[in-house]
């Protein structure tokens, strides 16, 4: 009888014991162009494009009793327009936003693990006007991380977000033809790690 308490003491020590490790990672990249052209006598265009992304994981040791969740959203918006009275008017755009997150538990061990997290943003846009009329070109990226751990030890959390927006515009009026070219354009980015 002694014998079978020892080797059931022994499985539940080893099980107690036993280590799993989560790991967990993610990106994502919204890439894209728009363009607008429009020429007179009285004429116009227009163009808006959306694009989202939403993804999340969730993770758990039942062993070490760890709980690991990370999700990330993103969206990307491109509008541009042009009214024309006489000549010729034109927006052109590229924009792209990205972002990357990882998060690392060993398992087993008084440690909350490795998080990282980074968001990127890049938008450029272009109006050009030759004639009486009007165009506008907008752009905006927002996006959002967030990771949590939970441990017998503590727990951490992590988030962020970023949001950047580019509006540039012509107008032309009715005293005569007009000419301009209007460029605009953000870089942004933002990142954060958290070690053990």
């Amino acid at each position: 009888m002694f014998k079978g308490l020892a080797v059931a003491a022994l499985v539940l020590l080893l099980s107690s014991a036993s280590m799993a490790a989560i790991g967990q990672g993610q990106d994502f990249l919204l890439a894209n162009g728009n363009m607008v052209l429009a020429s007179g006598p009285d004429s116009g265009a227009a163009n808006t494009n959306a694009l989202t992304v939403a993804q999340d994981q969730l993770a758990t040791d039942g062993c070490g009793h760890i709980t690991s969740f990370q999700g990330e959203v993103g969206s990307l918006v491109q509008s541009a327009a042009a009214s024309v009275i006489a000549g010729v008017l034109g927006v052109q755009q590229v924009g792209a936003g990205g972002g990357s997150q990882v998060q690392l538990h060993p398992g087993g061990v008084a440690s909350l693990g490795f998080q990282d997290q980074d968001l990127d943003a890049g938008l450029t846009q272009s109006v050009v006007g030759d004639g009486l009329g009007s165009a506008l070109a907008l752009q905006n990226f927002v996006g959002f991380q967030t990771q949590l751990t939970f441990t017998m030890f503590g727990a951490s959390v992590n988030t962020q977000g970023v949001g950047v927006a580019v509006f540039d515009a012509f107008g032309g009026n009715g005293n005569g033809p007009a000419m301009a070219i209007v460029t605009g354009g953000a870089d942004f980015g933002i990142g954060q790690t958290q070690l053990p």
